[in-house]
């Protein structure tokens, strides 16, 4: 299975794609652009690598059926990227199931599955070692792609696909970026647990009242 590599600028993330082979770039928010949500940008990553299989497929119009795998996490989502990619290049679209008199004349099957969506802040900036700045993010989705055609079986395409990227943004947009929708649109900052809450908080406290301290004996 050969690896190929590309990337464009996606938002405030510089994003990768590589079959089999993930490259993870981070790529720092710009000042004033709006934070991509953690939804938006799963989405979006979705739709590139459904771009990519739907490369395969040349100029010609075909009449494609979706099959989706497994009801992995995601798989609605990547179902509606795909289909959006397809009939944005002029195809004819059908989901599989979806008419229970059996599926459709196609000339192209495509099978996907997705095969993990992960999101992670594994890095928190602060300010004066307490409040935070802000909040590193990775996102990575790997989607398994088969395309064959109908008639005869040929294989147009077999893999594995994964698009990563990493960028940071304020700590004030916690609340829009993270998404309670999907579980994969949404996930605890590091140092992000109520022990590390209490730690500041506890923090915090000794600060005031060495600063209490500081001005009673300075008034003395």
């Amino acid at each position: 299975m050969s690896v190929h590599t590309s990337g464009r600028i996606l938002g405030n993330a510089l994003l990768v794609l590589a079959l089999v082979a993930p490259v993870a770039v981070e790529a720092a928010a710009a000042q004033g652009d709006s934070v991509p949500s953690n939804l938006w940008l799963t989405r979006s990553m979705m739709e590139d690598l459904a771009e990519q299989c739907a490369q395969t497929l040349g100029p010609q119009h075909h009449r494609i059926l979706l099959v989706p795998g497994d009801a992995e996490a995601g798989t609605e989502l990547f179902e509606a990227a795909a289909h959006g990619v397809l009939r944005d290049r002029d195809h004819d679209v059908f989901l599989a199931g979806a008419d229970s008199t059996g599926d459709p004349a196609v000339d192209v099957q495509w099978y996907f599955r997705v095969v993990g969506v992960e999101l992670a802040y594994p890095q928190v900036g602060r300010t004066l070692g307490i409040w935070r700045s802000w909040i590193a993010r990775e996102i990575g989705v790997t989607v398994l792609c088969t395309i064959t055609e109908s008639s005869g079986g040929r294989i147009l395409m077999d893999d594995q696909l994964r698009l990563q990227m990493a960028d940071r943004f304020p700590a004030d947009d916690y609340s829009h970026v993270d998404s309670p929708l999907y579980e994969f649109t949404t996930a605890e900052p590091v140092n992000g647990n109520w022990h590390d809450r209490l730690e500041e908080v506890v923090v915090l406290g000794t600060l005031a009242g060495l600063v209490a301290v500081y001005f009673a004996n300075t008034s003395n």
